[in-house]
């Protein structure tokens, strides 16, 4: 049986991701967690804190999974410097189209940056901003291999940009969709891994070249 700390987690996971993070009350997360009001100030310190520690728990998991599929393609081609434009691009964003691969439910991730969104100053763990800096740290370095001339901001302008296309295209996207359905312009819902194949694509001319073929 799960202690107390991690039934507040799974509790609160569930209700942020379901009905956001401020029409969640912290009695709503001990009611769900079976536990008792006081538990949530005695192991988080209170609603913000627990807020955090799911950040942390959303986060974490992505930025892990972007280092293990670099990592991994470094051992398939024999060196960050062999890996393919298209394929590298794959790593950055195949996290963002598929979090469920790393244990994240998407609503949750969607939820979160719209609050970061609203509310610029709000903070984020520091563990989660170390692996952050390293994420970025890795990436720059292997996209700099393709663009030497461009310097390492633009890089990270250019590599934001296709993680913003990709969270538009997995949120506001489906929302456009469905608001479609019955219409006289009523699309299918666009298979993910395609989506992402296509965002690919969209990134790669954003950076000044054609993009590769996909294998």
């Amino acid at each position: 049986m799960a202690d107390t700390r991690e039934q507040i987690l799974e509790a609160a996971w569930e209700l942020f991701a379901d009905k956001g993070f401020e029409d969640v009350s912290v009695r709503d997360v001990t009611n769900a967690a079976g536990v008792n009001l006081a538990s949530v100030s005695y192991h988080f310190g209170g609603k913000d804190g627990l807020i955090q520690e799911t950040v942390k728990r959303c986060l974490n998991p992505l930025y892990d999974y972007g280092i293990k599929l670099l990592d991994e393609a470094i051992v398939e081609y024999g060196g960050m410097e062999k890996i393919p434009l298209r394929h590298l691009m794959a790593c950055w964003l195949r996290p963002l189209f598929m979090p469920e691969e790393c244990g994240v439910r998407s609503d949750l991730i969607l939820r979160l940056i719209a609050r970061y969104l609203i509310e610029h100053s709000y903070t984020v763990p520091l563990v989660t901003k170390g692996l952050l800096s390293e994420v970025y740290r890795v990436y720059i370095q292997a996209f700099k291999i393709h663009f030497p001339d461009l310097t390492d901001g633009q890089i990270v302008q250019q590599i934001v940009f296709a993680e913003g296309a990709a969270f538009y295209c997995s949120g506001v996207g489906q929302i456009v969709i469905n608001l479609l359905k019955g219409s006289p312009v009523d699309i299918e819902n666009v298979d993910r891994e395609r989506l992402m194949e296509e965002s690919i694509d969209f990134a790669l001319y954003g950076f000044g070249g054609k993009p590769e073929p996909a294998a």
